[in-house]
């Protein structure tokens, strides 16, 4: 037995050199080029720009210097070569007409930056608003969106609720938070987005003992939401109930081999995250959550580094509505079941503002309590807000 162990401890070891060494060749494939003026063939050129995501955090050019300290004082923002080359692009008509060297360096840069200089990326990103499609930034954690839209609200199904009880609405007007004011998006499910929901639906209604008629991502979050609104109920519990579901819908076979082959635990100890553990996840994750999430793509982590996953416009927000349910029965359980169940750290940011929602493999979260991003309130227009108010105790949102 001994042996045998030692025997698949060398063989993973060997796939984790292998595959380190592959890493810089795999990052090519993924990270923007780079403007590099060096005299070599144009693969060769091309690949120097893109695979020295490392090499850029640790050695920062001359420019990305220059770009940090213009958008770190306000009065030298007009020096920012960012801001040059954009209207350069935009004087030869926008993204699709100009120049494809323009919009590399452009795009280079900003992926240099926010390794170089978060805050500094932020500005650059923040200042150029509608000029930079946000599909071509790294990040969009922190950078506002433009040009919203007033939506409707969603209206909650109020026969989860006894009528009779008493209203208590003062204690949840205070402190709200403005919901998201973009349009609402119509998600088209693929047929395993279907088979997915329906699975993941029957585990929640195993846990719970609740079965909603409704179909659908609706009828999921009438489960949650059934759930949420029960008396004494806790945050605790909820993580729990959504943990649970979880390792049912990976089933007993994945975690194993995701903690050996991705996490680097072998024997009941950790060698790992292995280096493509992070960035592997953000690229396979969009498969398989995006019956509950929604359309995303991967992106940058806030630090620069690959392992970063943005949902364009999170399907479990916009339908709730519901800043309680996103963080108890998605965000905070999601965390959990990563971290102590595959070995990898995950931070999922939502931004109740737009309703995108960061998920940044590799990067330990922080309390909610301590996140800045988390609102304190209630969202202004949240319908579980609407059918908390009409319980006879006072209940907080989160």
């Amino acid at each position: 037995m001994l042996s045998c162990r030692k025997q698949m401890f060398r063989s993973v070891l060997r796939v984790a050199f292998c595959l380190s060494l592959a890493l810089v060749d795999v990052s090519c494939f993924l990270c923007p080029p780079a403007a590099l003026d060096i005299p070599r063939g144009p693969a060769a050129r091309r690949c120097a720009g893109r695979g020295s995501g490392m090499r850029m955090m640790l050695f920062p050019s001359a420019d990305v210097k220059k770009e940090a300290w213009a958008w770190s004082h306000t009065e030298r923002n007009e020096e920012s070569k960012i801001l040059r080359l954009t209207a350069e692009i935009e004087a030869q008509g926008g993204k699709d007409k100009a120049a494809g060297d323009l919009l590399a360096e452009r795009r280079s840069l900003l992926h240099q930056l926010i390794q170089h200089d978060y805050a500094a990326y932020v500005r650059a990103a923040t200042a150029l608003g509608g000029m930079v499609d946000r599909n071509d930034l790294p990040n969009v954690q922190d950078v506002p969106y433009e040009g919203r839209v007033r939506k409707q609200p969603q209206k909650v199904d109020i026969s989860l609720l006894d009528k009779s009880r008493a209203v208590n609405r003062e204690a949840y007007e205070a402190e709200l938070f403005p919901s998201c004011s973009l349009p609402n998006v119509t998600y088209t499910e693929s047929p395993l987005d279907k088979v997915l929901l329906s699975i993941f639906r029957s585990l929640v209604a195993k846990e719970t003992g609740f079965q909603s008629e409704k179909e659908g991502i609706l009828g999921l979050l009438e489960q949650g939401r059934e759930y949420l609104l029960r008396p004494g109920q806790t945050a605790e519990a909820q993580n729990r109930m959504v943990y649970n579901t979880l390792a049912g819908l990976l089933t007993p076979v994945m975690p194993p081999f995701y903690k050996v082959f991705m996490s680097g635990i072998i024997a009941g100890k950790q060698y790992g995250p292995w280096p493509w553990a992070a960035w592997l996840t953000s690229f396979v994750t969009p498969t398989f959550f995006g019956f509950l999430v929604g359309p995303s793509r991967p992106n940058r982590r806030k630090d620069g580094q690959l392992g970063g996953l943005v949902v364009e416009k999170c399907k479990f927000l916009q339908e709730s509505g519901c800043k309680s349910l996103c963080i108890n029965q998605c965000k905070l359980p999601a965390q959990q079941f990563f971290s102590q169940e595959l070995g990898l750290p995950l931070t999922v940011t939502p931004n109740f503002e737009t309703q995108e929602c960061q998920w940044s493999f590799g990067e330990h979260p922080i309390d909610v309590d301590k996140d800045p991003r988390i609102p304190r309130g209630c969202l202004s227009e949240c319908p579980t807000r609407e059918a908390l108010v009409s319980m006879r105790e006072s209940r907080s949102c989160v």
